[in-house]
């Protein structure tokens, strides 16, 4: 009986005869331009306008609140927003940990690493046109910044980009080592503590924001940076060989 059963179930799921098969080996071995389609080709251009319309729409809206917020506060309200802004930059920095995160968080590294453009390809695509985004959007907050405050620009710079570093260092420490959601919220969180941190020290501690200081500042923006870098070589380095670190 048993053998039975599987000689039925045999002809039940046998595949069926190919069909055309010899017309469609000939068209692999021949050599032809004519049975060959010719290779779908784009360029670098409009590869990463591609890859900027699979940016979540959120994450420019958070871009545009953060600037109106401080456009608001420096010309309508009239008040000192460098200190305001610097605590908002975290928030920036985390829309772009978790937009460059999107495929590990979603289980989607895999199928990417096997479609015709690498995952590090996309992964620095995307981080591209988050860079540039947030490097334009700092640039035009800083005005703002300065504009009821007589700080020196390249004093004002540091100070508003140093918490956005620390955040962006901070949440690829975060996404390397967590996968999905649970790394998302402990990015959050380190975003919040950044920013409350980075607003309460200037109201505890304010002799660090004397010009004699400064070099020590653009120190840590230096090996932030450095950091930065390091950590999504890593994320894409493991993302591509199926491991995580501990």
């Amino acid at each position: 009986m048993r053998r039975k059963w599987k000689n039925e179930l045999k002809k039940a799921f046998e595949a069926p005869p190919p069909m055309r098969k010899e017309k469609f080996l000939e068209g692999l071995s021949s050599g032809t331009k004519r049975d060959k389609a010719p290779p779908f080709e784009i360029t670098l251009a409009e590869f990463v306008l591609t890859q900027a319309g699979y940016i979540r729409g959120w994450v420019w809206a958070v871009s545009a609140l953060v600037f109106l917020t401080a456009m608001m506060g420096a010309v309508v309200l009239s008040e000192d927003m460098l200190w305001e802004i610097a605590a908002l930059t975290p928030f920036l920095a985390l829309v772009a940990v978790a937009e460059s995160a999107r495929s590990e968080n979603y289980g989607m590294a895999e199928i990417e690493m096997a479609t015709r453009f690498s995952l590090k390809s996309v992964v620095l695509a995307r981080l591209g046109i988050l860079g540039a985004e947030n490097l334009l959007l700092l640039c035009l907050l800083l005005p703002l910044g300065m504009r009821n405050n007589p700080m020196e620009p390249i004093q004002a710079g540091v100070y508003m980009v140093l918490p956005f570093l620390l955040t962006t260092y901070s949440g690829t420490c975060i996404v390397r080592r967590i996968r999905g959601r649970e790394g998302m919220y402990l990015c959050g969180v380190a975003a919040v503590c950044v920013s409350f941190g980075s607003y309460s020290v200037r109201q505890e501690s304010a002799w660090i924001f004397r010009a004699d200081v400064m070099g020590w500042w653009i120190v840590c923006g230096v090996l932030l940076t450095a950091g930065i870098i390091k950590q999504y070589a890593y994320i894409v380095r493991q993302a591509r060989e199926g491991i995580r670190a501990a």
